[in-house]
């Protein structure tokens, strides 16, 4: 599956906006000066060290011969193995991987809650996705980083305040450091720990149900199994985008990183210890689908596309190859990022086949148009549009029905 990236532009304080009335996106008032200057990153660099010559020593353990197989919401929970061993008031006992966590007693899910609000201001399901869209998004930050370290930034400088501009200049030079260690696997890794951390408390409490609560973290899993092979670099992502979080939450004191790091650090060597959840079980991997088209083949077609480009295709067109049926744009969750909100499918499909998630997928705008140009022209179409193709091959335009 071609990963898809949903690249926002950071709002690090944009000339129209006071900063003294509106708090930075990476919750930055303001910052000494110098700070994250590289050449004053020496606990940084020495926490790096650390994390490296850490798991050269858990890869010369010999490996476990055996391991568990596991399903996908295994996975999904074992995902979340770093934020769910830390204490919360109201659950007395670790959630378990197993299956999720429901608290016994109204008190307790009446702490749980309490614990949320005044930790996170989280009050119903809507708090939660702004959490962790406000929150939990380093790596959308990393992603953004990446377009101007490879030369084709997302958005010009120039247009952020002259505090805007510094903070994303000395963040985005304090991520640079990890960049030759985390590469593709940037720093998903904490974000996906911590927001299926985030739903299972949740969930604990009764604020979100069972299918809610899949539905929130299928796509995490998802995006972590394409980017890491193993959890020793799951692990080491995620400890690399705790100390960037960090940072960038502590105004970008790099000395207040040092205990938060050591505090996942140890948890991490927990989960990888030998008879620990993360060791003693396989990583998890999706069936992989034989693309009608192979990678090479895919040139770029939609140029200039601005907003979200991620979309969604049945198998009938990305693996038989067939044509684009039928499509329609519904307006995306708020939790979906990454999402354009258009719909892609052959026309043919059953209900039946349609309820299957694994027969569709998540992908960018651009791929499907390789494989059907005729769409090109229809993209810009606002929310609640539908189209078919007639018996000609011509797309009709009809009105998108209210999903039930």
């Amino acid at each position: 599956m071609k990963k898809v990236v949903a690249c926002k532009r950071i709002d690090y304080n944009v000339d129209d906006i006071d900063s003294n009335d509106r708090r930075l996106k990476l919750g930055i008032l303001e910052k000494e000066k110098g700070a994250g200057n590289l050449e004053r990153n020496p606990e940084t660099r020495r926490m790096i060290s650390e994390i490296k010559e850490l798991f050269d020593e858990i890869q010369k353990k010999k490996s476990r011969d055996k391991r568990n197989e596991i399903d996908e919401k295994r996975f999904i929970l074992l995902l979340g193995g770093i934020s769910v061993c830390r204490k919360i008031p109201g659950i007395s006992r670790h959630m378990g991987y197993e299956s999720l966590y429901v608290c016994e007693r109204q008190e307790d899910a009446a702490a749980v809650a309490d614990h949320l609000d005044r930790m996170y201001g989280i009050k119903d399901k809507e708090g939660i996705f702004h959490t962790c869209r406000r929150l939990f998004s380093s790596d959308e930050d990393y992603l953004q980083f990446e377009s101007f370290w490879n030369g084709k930034p997302a958005f010009d400088v120039k247009r952020l305040n002259p505090q805007g501009r510094e903070t994303f200049e000395t963040c985005r030079d304090y991520a640079k450091l990890f960049e030759p260690l985390v590469k593709e696997g940037g720093f998903f890794a904490w974000d996906c720990n911590e927001r299926i951390g985030l739903c299972r408390t949740a969930y604990a409490c009764g604020m979100l149900e069972e299918e809610e609560f899949w539905q929130l973290t299928v796509p995490l899993a998802r995006e972590a199994e394409s980017r890491y092979g193993s959890w020793t670099e799951y692990a080491m992502s995620c400890l690399y985008g705790a100390i960037y979080f960090m940072f960038c939450q502590s105004a970008m004191k790099e000395e207040t990183c040092r205990s938060f790091y050591e505090i996942n650090r140890d948890l991490v060597c927990h989960l990888l210890k030998e008879q620990g959840a993360w060791e003693r079980n396989e990583w998890f991997h999706y069936p992989k689908k034989k693309f009608a088209k192979e990678k090479e083949e895919i040139k770029e077609l939609l140029k200039n596309w601005e907003g979200p480009a991620g979309c969604i295709a049945t198998d009938r067109i990305m693996v038989d190859g067939c044509k684009v049926g039928y499509m329609y744009r519904e307006e995306p969750g708020a939790e979906n990022q990454w999402d354009s909100g258009w719909r892609f499918m052959a026309g043919d499909e059953s209900e039946e086949y349609m309820n299957h998630p694994d027969n569709s997928g998540i992908y960018h705008l651009n791929t499907i148009c390789n494989y059907d140009e005729d769409i090109m022209s229809f993209l810009h179409s606002p929310y609640k549009n539908a189209y078919f193709r007639d018996e000609d091959g011509t797309f009709k335009w009809e009105e998108l029905k209210e999903q039930e």
